[in-house]
Formats: C-alpha cells, structure tokens, sequence
C-alpha cells in the first residue's frame, strides 16, 4: 500500500514539474545548511575521542582566582611538581600523565636537519589513553628518570623516513644532538594531543629533567607552568568529585607555597571541551541558527502545499463523495510530502558536500577539521530530517485538504479553487513565522558582522604588512650557553638583514597573535610587594631591529640597541598598558622593575625601563592586551626564536633564501613553519568569520523564502478576488485604491511579523552576548536596520502582485467568472 501512494504521488509531481522543482530546491537549502553545519559538529564533538572510554579522560589545570571565579574551559598549564602532587595525593583517578611540546626535535641525519614536532609526556600517558604501539612498547616508568634517551614515532614519521622499516626498533636517532634509541612505533592514524600541528614523535620527561649546565631543571620549578595535564577517572567517579578532590590539594598549594600559589584554583573538565575551547559554544549558535533556516523552508513549502491542496479541491472532494476516508486523502497527501522531502534531502546531500569542502578553507583551526565529512551518523541525520520535514510541512495542508465542504466544491466555478478565511488566515500565519525568523537571522546575522567588522578595527599595535615569520630552534647540545644562542641569532640577522628585497628584520620569542604567550610574575623596585601579591605581565624576548621589522611604534623613550648586550646594564620596554596600570600619573622612563624569570643561574637582574611600546596582541583581538615586557635577547639569549623579515619578495623565495642562510651557519639547525604575519592575524578572527559569513549566508536564504512567501500568499489572494476586484473597479474605484488594499492587506500581517519578530530578536540574541565584541545583544541601531530592510523587502513583495491587481481589466474579469 506505501508504494502504491509513493508511487501515485511520483506522478502527480511529475505533472507539476515547476512546483516540484521549487518545493525541491527549498528544502535542499534548508537540509543542506543543516547537513553542513551538523558534519562539523558531529566531527569535532560529538564524534568520541579514539581512545578507550573517551567519557573518562579530563583536563585538568590551573586559573588566577583573580581574573575570574570560573575558568570555564580556558585552563592554563601547570608546573611538573603541581602535577606530581595530583598524581600521588588523588583519591579519584586511575592515572594521571603530563604532555609539553618539545618542538625543538630535531633529526639530523648527517646531511640535512629537519626539524620534527615532537612532545614530551609522562610515562603514564600511553597506557592512560588505552593505546598500545603498533610495533615495539611505550615507555616504561623508570624511563622519566633522568639519562633515558628513548623515543617512540608515529606511523606517518615511521613511514615517511624511515620507508615503513620494521627493524626500526632498537636503532639510533640524532635527535638536538643527542642519540635516542627507537623503542615503538604508534598505530596508523593515532595521535596526541590533537591539535593543528600533530606530534610526529614522542620522548619521556627524562629529557626536560635535567640540564647541561647543571641548573634546576624546569621540572623542579614550582611555578614554571608548562605542562599540560591529563587524567583517566576511577570507575563510577564523576567528575564534579574529581573538581572536589583537586580543590582539597590546591587548598594545602595556598598554604604550602603562598609565595606562588596564593591565587590559584584548579579545574577539571571533559578532555573534549578543553581540546575544542569556546569553539562549542559557536557551533550550538550554528546548528540553532542552521534549524531556524530548515524551519523557514518547511513553513514555505507548507504555504506552497496549501496552495496546491486547494487547486486540488475539486479533485479532492470527488474522490471523498466516492468513498475515500479522511485518513486514505492524509496518507495520500503525506507521501507527496515525504517524496519531496525525501528528495530535497538528496539534493541537500549534495549541497553539504559541496558546501562542507568549501568550509573547510574558513574554518578555524580547531583539533578535527581533516575528520568533518559525511559518515554514517551525518547519512542518518540527513535522512531523519529529510522524513522529518516531509511530514511537518505536509501534515497541516493535508488534514485541510481532507474534509473538502463537498457542495461547495463540487458546485465550484471553471477555477475549480476557493478559500474560506480560515484558510486565509493559516496561510498568513504561516507567513508571519517565516517574517519572525527571518528578522531573527537577520539579526543575529546583523550583530556577527558587526562584530567582525569591529575586531578588523581593532589596532594589532604592529604592522603586519609583507612580513614573513619563521621558527629556528637552536640544539641546546650545541647552543647550550646563552653566548652562543646570542652570538648566532646575531650573525644570522645580519646575513638576512643584506639580503636582496629584505627591508628589516628582527626575531623575537612568541609571534604576536599566534594564541601563544609566557607571563612572569614581577616586582617594581620603588613599590615592592611580597611573591605572593606580584603581579603577572607577559614576557616577551626580542632583538634589537624587531620592533622595527614589524613596525611598532615607540610612544616613549627608545628601542633597543646593540648596546644592550649581556655586558651592559639590563634593560626593558613595556607597553602602553603596563605604563598605564603600574605607573598612571608618572613617568616610566628610568624606573626599575625584576621579571621573575632569567636564563643566568641566580637572581633574576633588576632592569631599567628604556622605552614605551604600542600594545601589541598576542593571543587574540577580542581581549584587551595585557601588560607586556620585552627583553632584549643578548640579555635573555634563548634557543628557540622566531625571525620576522619584512620584504617585497613571495615566501618561497625568502623561505629558500633563510634555509640557505642558516646552513652557511650551522647546517644542523632546520626552518620551519614559514608563515606571514597577515596570516596570523586572519587566523586570531577566523571564528568570528566563520560565524558572521554562515549566519548571514542562512539569514539570507531566510529573507529569500520569507519574500517568496510573503509574494506566494499575496500572488494567490489576488487571484482569488480577482471578480472582486473587477467588481470594485466597475463601481468606480481608482486603481490606486486597488494598489493600496492589496498593499495594505499584505503589510498589515508583516507588521505583525516584524512586532512578533522584535520580540523573539530581544529575547533570543541575548545568548549570542559571548559571541560578541564593541557591540551589545540588543544593539538598537543593527536591529532597527534590519528590521527596516526585512520591511522594505516584504513591500517589494506585496509591490508586484499590487500592482498587478490594479491592472485587472474589469470585463475580463467579470467575464471570466
């Protein structure tokens, strides 16, 4: 009996080709907005980690209690001793394990290095995660003691250098100089953590436990905080007892060590919320406004349903004056329905495909991206939505169209059709919903690209213009002494610095929006406070011509010079809002200030304040840039440096032209991760565009259904009065009359619309307020805008079936009937 309907309801659409096309493609739209934005939902979270009982794993790190009283799930590294005290004083885990990046593994192979992103993690780590290695073991317990030099690859590093060798295990790698035997190889497709720039290999905590020179390691720092920590829940353990127990150890941190961990809380959330950030709560915001969309299409094809249930009616009422039952016409009309819904969502399908590779090139980068396409889930989805549409924009015209008042149809006029008010007044209901989301997209839509519109404004502090980044990592077997990391970055600035095209070049510690930073604690000389009490300023190590390189304007004093070397008297520069906050109605010049930090055994040195330096983000232009230092580098000479050059050349060129460089220098020190500084900086608003371009996308195929309804129910209601109106202009009314009733018919229920819609606006846009930045959720100014163009819209709508009301000729009409 279902296919005999389904097959019955193949040919009535067949017989409507236009109708059948238009029904189609709406809901195409609306399924394959959804189907999209679902795929990247269902890839980055709700798909499980690949990891045993991924429920289990948790996050666990550290926040200033006085930023804020809950982190959410922004929690910041931890030191190796914090770690350890989870580890042993826990009643709630299994296990817990430490992970850092130790993207200075670099792999030599007497030819040419290259560098490798690699990570190291505690032993426990691997058996955490309910992994074991394809080939080989993982690390053993012992092997995070200091002068174990083993390592463990990834299938893809296996594979790539080494030719999918199985002999592999047991053999030597020249690792920042140091040998490191090979004792595992990780299953295809195994990673961790996830992220952007995967691991490629894996060593133990040994290698951070001890140093060269033979100063603390950073492992026995207790607020050196560059781990980051994981951990496996006990059976039946939840994890606001596992918040609760962590609490009870920070508790004792206060009073133990009050000079470090005075302010700071602990927090413990899902694995999966602290891999994917504040990015979920942009995805809900999608799949709502995704659904408002596929709503607006339901309730369109539901007027176009109607419409075609009442040119049926004469059909309609026969078949009931012959016997056919209510429910025999419902299922009739719902397979029609389901049909096209069915079909909308093939042509959906497709549209997500196409439209899911297109997404991925704005997306942000968040773990997970590669993994967004349509699996079997995503199928299931589309499939449920596509019945599920077929049904509610099919259920209400089909229980109308099934009691036809039979004398009245079957004594109906040559246009076989008519509509009581009821049915009028269904019909612009409906309308009234489609204006009411559609001013709600709008909205919201107006609001996300406002807010991406400021955050261009927003002042970066430098120039990123022509500027090409690049990361060098010095082996510290090699560059171990501060002179010698100094003495390179020097000579090779000055090779770079003559090359052709290049303009200006500096280095300096962490790239300015790369979403990476280091804050030290610190103390002013004139105004000292107890540890415990020192406030917190990010650190950043530069060289003399950086600021110039990316073009920083000095506000005050100067930048610094070859002079500032690690014989002269240490100085700094700090940003405007470091002058502002610590010295408001004084000048800096010439004040004393000790960064908590120092790469000389001893004291940290006292340094003078030489300069002022426009504030400069370096996590994201959505937050208001924090206090900043910067140190010049023969002072505070590190291993790992990023070089800006500024230069008309592309980047190959220069990314050549800098390898070549360096290998004159030192043919063991790779470069890597080649990007310009303009990238970064579309990548720290790639969210906030994301947001605004697909919210606007689905606002607009909102306003095109929303206008197209609006027009559908004006076209039909000046058909049906179509005698009316002949009959009015035959009594004397003026056309304008005419144009006016029909206009004023139309807008009087997109009036309605829009109060409905203002409402739903300043109820619903409130929870986008974490999405926003310089403009508010009830933004008078972008919702009056919208709200006048959705109007402007619906006239232009009303405008042109008015219009060709006023030009019915009254004897035709009358003749007509």
């Amino acid at each position: 009996m279902l296919l005999q309907d389904l097959r019955y309801a193949l040919r009535m659409l067949v017989k409507q080709p236009a109708f059948t096309f238009i029904v189609i493609i709406t809901f195409a739209l609306g399924i394959g907005a959804n189907t999209a934005v679902f795929s990247v939902l269902n890839a980055v979270l709700l798909r499980p980690l690949p990891f045993h009982e991924p429920q289990n794993l948790v996050a666990l790190g550290e926040y200033d209690t006085r930023e804020k009283a809950d982190p959410g799930t922004e929690i910041n590294s931890i030191s190796y001793l914090d770690y350890v005290d989870w580890r042993d004083r826990n009643e709630v885990f299994e296990r817990v394990a430490v992970y850092t990046n130790q993207s200075v593994s670099t792999f030599t192979d007497g030819n040419q290095a290259t560098h490798i992103q690699g990570e190291a993690v505690s032993a426990d780590l691997f058996p955490l995660l309910g992994v074991q290695p394809a080939l080989g073991r993982t690390f053993l317990p012992n092997e995070d003691e200091p002068g174990n030099h083993v390592v463990i690859l990834s299938d893809q590093l296996w594979q790539r250098r080494f030719g999918a060798d199985r002999d592999i295990i047991s053999k030597t790698l020249t690792l920042d100089g140091k040998q490191f035997q090979v004792i595992g190889v990780m299953p295809p497709r195994f990673t961790f953590p996830i992220g952007s720039n995967p691991p490629e290999l894996w060593i133990p905590m040994s290698i951070l436990r001890q140093t060269q020179d033979g100063s603390q390691p950073m492992t026995e720092q207790r607020d050196n905080d560059f781990f980051q920590c994981i951990a496996r829940l006990k059976p039946n353990v939840s994890i606001q007892q596992a918040q609760a127990n962590i609490d009870t150890i920070t508790a004792n941190w206060r009073r133990q060590y009050p000079d470090s961990k005075l302010h700071v809380g602990a927090k413990a959330i899902p694995e999966i919320s602290a891999m994917i950030g504040n990015t979920h709560s942009a995805l809900l915001m999608l799949c709502a406004m995704a659904a408002c969309v596929l709503l607006v299409a339901c309730v369109n094809v539901a007027n176009l349903l109607l419409a075609r249930s009442l040119s049926r009616n004469r059909e309609i009422s026969i078949r009931a004056a012959l016997g056919a039952g209510r429910w025999h016409i419902i299922k009739e009309l719902l397979a029609e329905s389901i049909l096209l819904g069915a079909l909308g969502g093939l042509a959906g399908l497709l549209i997500a495909i196409w439209g899911i590779d297109s997404l991925k090139a704005f997306l942000p980068s968040i773990p997970r991206i590669e993994e967004i396409s349509p699996d079997p889930r995503v199928l299931t989805f589309t499939a449920f939505i596509s019945l599920g549409v077929g049904i509610f924009a099919g259920l209400l015209p089909a229980w109308r169209a099934s009691h036809p008042n039979l004398a009245t149809s079957l004594n109906e006029s040559s246009r076989g059709s008519s509509e009581g008010r009821a049915g009028q007044r269904t019909r612009a209901g409906l309308v009234v919903v489609e204006i009411v989301l559609a001013l709600v997209l709008l909205a919201s839509a107006g609001l996300l690209v406002e807010t991406f519109v400021r955050l261009q404004k927003v002042p970066a502090g430098f120039d990123p213009t022509n500027v090409i980044t690049a990361r060098v990592a010095l082996p510290e077997t090699t560059y171990g002494k501060p002179e010698q990391a100094a003495e390179f970055y020097k000579k090779l600035l000055s090779r770079v610095s003559s090359l052709p095209g290049v303009q200006s070049s500096g280095a300096a510690w962490w790239i300015p929006l790369s979403g990476s930073e280091i804050s030290f604690t610190f103390n002013i000389e004139e105004h000292p406070v107890p540890p415990g009490q020192q406030p917190i300023a990010q650190v950043n190590v530069v060289t003399p011509d950086y600021l110039q390189a990316v073009r920083a304007p000095i506000r005050r004093g100067r930048a610094f010079t070859e002079r500032d070397d690690r014989h002269a008297p240490p100085v700094a520069i700090v940003s405007e809002s470091f002058a502002k906050q610590f010295f408001p109605d004084e000048d800096p010049i010439g004040k004393r200030i000790i960064p908590n930090g120092s790469v000389d055994p001893g004291k940290p040195p006292v340094r003078e304040i030489v300069g002022v330096v426009a504030d400069m983000h370096l996590i994201s232009l959505r937050l208001a840039p924090k206090p900043q230092i910067y140190v010049p580098h023969e002072q505070f000479a590190i291993q790992s440096m990023s070089i800006f050059v500024r230069t008309q050349l592309d980047s190959q060129s220069l990314t050549n032209a800098l390898r070549r460089t360096v290998a004159e220098i030192d043919k063991d020190v790779p470069v890597y991760r080649t990007r310009t500084l303009a990238d970064y900086m579309v990548g720290s608003i790639a969210q906030p565009r994301l947001n605004a371009m697909l919210v606007g996308l689905f606002a607009l195929i909102a306003l095109l259904l929303a206008t197209a309804g609006i027009f559908g129910v004006m076209s039909y209601s000046v058909t049906q009065r179509t005698q009316e109106i002949g009959i009015r202009l035959a009594l004397g009314a003026q056309r304008y009359d005419v144009f006016r009733l029909v206009v004023g018919q139309g807008m009087r229920f997109v009036g309605v619309g829009l109060l409905l819609g203002l409402i739903g606006v300043f109820a619903c846009t409130r929870l986008l307020q974490s999405l926003l930045f310089g403009v508010g959720a009830t933004d008078l100014l972008t919702i009056l805008s919208v709200t006048i163009l959705l109007a402007f819209v619906a006239f232009i709508a009303c405008w042109w079936p008015a219009r060709r009301a006023s030009g019915v000729d009254p004897v035709v009409a009358l003749r007509s009937e």
